[in-house]
């Protein structure tokens, strides 16, 4: 066995001369909340939206024009349509009520 593992599978992971490799999966995080955040990206047009796993947390960055740059996050997809509507509507008009968990850069 060479440096790439076996004649014709690709290298499974590095190791010691002499010692067997270990072979690594890759574990797809939260699929589910991905696939999420990426479908109502795409019925979303005005915002950009991905899923953190990191965090956890939906994020949303409005897409349009804005004075300062505009991020709501949320635990769920719900939420974060809820949050979007709002930062819609206060985005529209000139005042300094926020909502709570939008973040102005």
């Amino acid at each position: 066995m060479d440096a790439a593992g076996e004649p014709g599978q690709p290298a499974t992971a590095h190791h010691t001369d002499g010692q067997p490799s270990i072979r690594v999966h890759r574990r797809n995080w939260d699929a589910d909340k991905r696939q999420a955040a990426a479908q109502l990206d795409m019925a979303e047009p005005c915002w950009a939206i991905y899923y953190g796993t990191g965090s956890r947390l939906f994020f949303a960055i409005a897409a349009w024009n804005v004075a300062d740059p505009l991020i709501v996050e949320a635990i769920d997809v719900g939420e974060l349509q809820e949050l979007m509507r709002e930062a819609e509507v206060i985005g529209a008009t000139p005042t300094d009520s926020r909502p709570a968990s939008a973040v102005w850069l």
